[in-house]
C-alpha cells in the first residue's frame, strides 16, 4: 500500500463525541461479558469435582494424550487462564484509569489518550486468544496469508476514487482479527459451560439424552457465537465509521471496511479449524487440506467477509436514513442470522445427501461440498455485490462534480485528464496505451499519478467539515503530491 498519505492527513476524529461513543461500546461489550461471568459462576454443576467457572476445567489424561485434543481442539472454545485472570486486569486498570480521569479533568489531548488506554486495556486482552492461535500454529498462519493478503490488496485498490484508506483497512482487520475473534471465543467458551450445566443436570446417565442434549448445545452455541460475531463486527465497524468520519464516503466505503473485519475474523478461523481437521481429520470425517480448500480459497469471500460487508453498508445507510433504528436492526439480524443459518443449513443439506455422493472424492472435493457450504451464502453475497453496484454507480456523478471543481481550481486536473479520468474504461485505455508506448515504468508512474487525483477529487467529496483545518490542509497536500508525480510522467500528462 505504497504512496499512501501521511496519518495526520487522514483526518481521524478523536473528539468528545467519538470518543463518548467508543467508550460506551467498550462498557457495553464488557457488560456482556461479565453477564456471561455471572450465568456461568450460577450454572448446575455436573460433575463432582467440577470447578467453580468451567474454562478452568481440565481434560481428563486420556484426551490429553490424543493427537490433536491438546492442540487445536483444546483452544476451540476455550479461554486461557492467563487471558482470563489478564481481561480481569485490564478491566481493573480501565476503571483506575477512568477515575484518574474524573478526579484530575485532564485537558483535551490528554484526556483523549487516557481514553485511548482505557479501550486497549478492555479489548486488547480478548486479542491475547487470536494471538495465541496464530503463533502456535505459525506455519498455518503463513499457509493462509497470502490468500488473506490478496483479499486485502482487492479491498484497499479495487476502488480508487473515495477508497479506503489503508490504515483505516488494517484497523478494520485487525479489529477482526484480534477483537472479534477472542471476544467471541471467550463469551462462547463461557456460555459452552453454563449451557453444558444446565442440560447435563437434565439428561443424568440417560445415553439418549445426553446425546440429544449434547446436539442442542452445540446449535445454542452456534447461535450465541453468530450473534456476538455480529455484535463484535458491527461494534468494530461503527468505531471505524466515526474515526475515519472524513473519508466517509458511501455505502460501498462501509461495504469495505465490513469485509476487512469479517476477513480478519475468518483469516484466525481458518487457521484453527485447519489445524483442528488436520489432526483430527480421520474421526471428523474431513481434512486440513480440505479446510483450507474451501475457507481459503473458494469460499474466501464469502463467510464473515460477506456478513461483514453486509453489516458495513447497512450501517452506513442507518446513518442516511430516518429509521436508523430499523435498519441497523435489520443489518444485524441479516450478519448475525445468515452466518448462524448458512453455518446451519450446509451441515443439515449435506447429511441429506452423503448416501448420493461419495465423501471424500474428487467431485465431492471439489464441487459438490463448496458448493453446499456457500449455497445457503448465495443470497447474502448476491445482496452484498448488489450493494455494491448500486453503489458504485451512485458515485459517478460524484467523481464528475469533484472533478470539475478541482480543474475549474487549477492545474492538478486539466479538460483533457478529467474526461479520462471520470471513466474508468479511459484509465484503463491509458495505462494499457502507455505500457505499449513507454513501457511498464512509465505505465507505474501513471497509475501512481491517477491515484493521487482520484485521491484529491475523493478530498472534494469530503472536504470542509465543520471547517477542521486537518481536512482542509490535506488537500494542499494532495494537491503538491500529484504536481510531484506530473513531474515523473511528462510525456503522457502534455
Amino acid at each position: 500500500m505504497k504512496g499512501l498519505p501521511s496519518l495526520s492527513s487522514l483526518a481521524l476524529r478523536t473528539d468528545r463525541q467519538v470518543r463518548a461513543r467508543a467508550l460506551l461500546i467498550a462498557r457495553i461489550a464488557i457488560a456482556l461479558y461479565i453477564v456471561e461471568l455471572a450465568l456461568n459462576l450460577a450454572r448446575p454443576h455436573v460433575l463432582p469435582d467440577e470447578p467453580t467457572l468451567s474454562i478452568f476445567y481440565k481434560m481428563p489424561a486420556e484426551l490429553s494424550k490424543m493427537p490433536g485434543f491438546s492442540g487445536a481442539y483444546s483452544q476451540l472454545l476455550s479461554m486461557p487462564e492467563a487471558v482470563f485472570w489478564t481481561v480481569l486486569v485490564g478491566i481493573g486498570a480501565a476503571v483506575l484509569l477512568q477515575v484518574l480521569g474524573a478526579v484530575l479533568r485532564p485537558n483535551e489531548r490528554r484526556s483523549a489518550l487516557l481514553t485511548w488506554l482505557t479501550l486497549g486495556c478492555l479489548f486488547l486482552p480478548f486479542g491475547l486468544i487470536s494471538a495465541m492461535v496464530v503463533v502456535g500454529f505459525f506455519p498455518t498462519a503463513l499457509a493462509c496469508l497470502p490468500s488473506t493478503a490478496f483479499v486485502l490488496l482487492l479491498l484497499y485498490g479495487g476502488v480508487r476514487f473515495g477508497r479506503v484508506p489503508g490504515a483505516a483497512l488494517l484497523t478494520a482487520f485487525g479489529w477482526g482479527a484480534l477483537i472479534v475473534f477472542g471476544f467471541g471465543r471467550a463469551c462462547s467458551g463461557l456460555a459452552f459451560g453454563t449451557v453444558n450445566g444446565y442440560l447435563g443436570k437434565t439428561s443424568g446417565t440417560d445415553i439418549t439424552a445426553m446425546l440429544k442434549n449434547t446436539n442442542e448445545m452445540i446449535n445454542l452455541v452456534v447461535v450465541h457465537l453468530g450473534i456476538l460475531d455480529a455484535l463484535a463486527i458491527g461494534a468494530g465497524v461503527a468505531l471505524l465509521l466515526l474515526l475515519f468520519r472524513y473519508r466517509v464516503t458511501d455505502t460501498v466505503t462501509g461495504l469495505t471496511l465490513g469485509a476487512a473485519v469479517g476477513l480478519g475474523y475468518s483469516f484466525v478461523e481458518s487457521i484453527l479449524f485447519i489445524q483442528i481437521y488436520g489432526s483430527l481429520g480421520s474421526a471428523l470425517g474431513s481434512s486440513g487440506g480440505f479446510e483450507y480448500w474451501i475457507r481459503q480459497s473458494i469460499g474466501l469471500l464469502g463467510g464473515q467477509v460477506a456478513f461483514g460487508a453486509l453489516l458495513g453498508a447497512g450501517f452506513v445507510l442507518a446513518a442516511k436514513s430516518r429509521r436508523r433504528v430499523l435498519v441497523t436492526g435489520l443489518s444485524l439480524l441479516a450478519a448475525g442470522g445468515g452466518s448462524v443459518g448458512a453455518e446451519t443449513l450446509s451441515g443439515w443439506i449435506s447429511a441429506r445427501l452423503a448416501s448420493h455422493v461419495t465423501s471424500g472424492g474428487a467431485l465431492d472435493t471439489l464441487v459438490v461440498s463448496p458448493f453446499l457450504w456457500l449455497l445457503p451464502q448465495l443470497p447474502f453475497i448476491g445482496l452484498a455485490v448488489a450493494l455494491l453496484v448500486v453503489g458504485l454507480r451512485e458515485r459517478a456523478p460524484l467523481l464528475r462534480d469533484a472533478l470539475d471543481a478541482e480543474a475549474a481550481a487549477g492545474v492538478a486536473i486539466t479538460p483533457v485528464e478529467l474526461t479520462v479520468l471520470a471513466s474508468p474504461a479511459q484509465r484503463f485505455g491509458a495505462l494499457a496505451s502507455t505500457w505499449r508506448w513507454y513501457g511498464r515504468s512509465s505505465a507505474r508512474a501513471l497509475h501512481r499519478l491517477q491515484s493521487a487525483q482520484l485521491d484529491l477529487a475523493s478530498w472534494h467529496v469530503h472536504k470542509d467539515p465543520d471547517g477542521d483545518p486537518a481536512v482542509t490542509s490535506q488537500g494542499d497536500e494532495l494537491r503538491a503530491r500529484v504536481m510531484r508525480l506530473k513531474n515523473v510522467v511528462p510525456a503522457v500528462t502534455s
